[in-house]
């Protein structure tokens, strides 16, 4: 067991003045088997109408509404948990083993899934998964500003390049080519207080987190914020304004 403290701010500027915004936020970190939420603060400037919600993954969902005129959304978040992975996480949903919005695979990636899993196709699930983490780590290049939110897993593999939510997509569509439930996770790892990406899958009895990005197990430094299928069902922050429309 590991006690940790946690923290995380972002603040959304805006080109002009926006009114009538809804947004939803998944930033409080859920109580798990694996994490145990001591205490977390939730701020968010301007001050808006808040509903607290869980949805159908789980995550903790803060639905806010702001009907006047503002240039900014900050929102930021603090607390302490308890991590421990010596106990396990169980909730399983049959909508991980399939393909998802960014997970599903073209043609090169499919066929360089096949061939990863044709390699190891007598080993362990763990092993597995760690097998075709060190191949992505061989071919794809962890680099800034190449992909952005939309980027799909197949999109990142022909890019050769990505952040840690492609490397997430990439490992989970092969991991579910392979017939292995995977989900996408959003988090804090080691809690330096920006958010990072990574995978769990199914090892046939609970969930095992593994970070592709960083090429390495989960550790009881790493706090997850969301999960769902992939970066749609986890994305901290969404959202929808009015503003003004400018006809070219």
């Amino acid at each position: 067991m590991k006690r940790i403290n946690f923290s995380y701010e972002t603040k959304l500027t805006f080109d002009d003045y926006v009114h009538y915004h809804s947004f939803a936020l998944r930033v409080i970190p859920p109580e798990t088997e694996t994490q145990h939420i001591l205490n977390c603060e939730l701020n968010i400037s301007p001050i808006a109408i808040t509903q607290q919600t869980i949805d159908a993954f789980g995550n903790n969902v803060t639905s806010g509404y702001l009907a006047s005129q503002h240039r900014f959304l900050d929102f930021s978040i603090k607390g302490t948990a308890e991590t421990d992975l010596s106990k396990f996480r169980t909730d399983y949903l049959l909508c991980y083993l399939y393909q998802s919005d960014f997970t599903k695979p073209d043609e090169n990636l499919l066929n360089f899934s096949k061939n990863c899993i044709q390699e190891c196709k007598n080993a362990e699930i763990s092993e597995r998964v760690q097998y075709y983490s060190d191949r992505l780590s061989e071919i794809i290049m962890y680099q800034k500003n190449t992909t952005d939110a939309k980027t799909t897993a197949s999109q990142a593999f022909a890019l050769k390049s990505g952040v840690c939510q492609d490397f997430a997509h990439i490992l989970i569509s092969i991991l579910r080519t392979d017939g292995i439930p995977a989900r996408y996770i959003a988090g804090l790892a080691f809690c330096d207080g920006e958010t990072h990406a990574w995978v769990e899958y199914w090892n046939g009895s609970h969930w095992e987190g593994f970070d592709p990005a960083n090429n390495c197990p989960v550790t009881e430094e790493y706090l997850i914020l969301a999960q769902g299928r992939d970066f749609g069902d986890a994305s901290v922050s969404r959202g929808v304004m009015l503003g003004k429309y400018t006809k070219d």
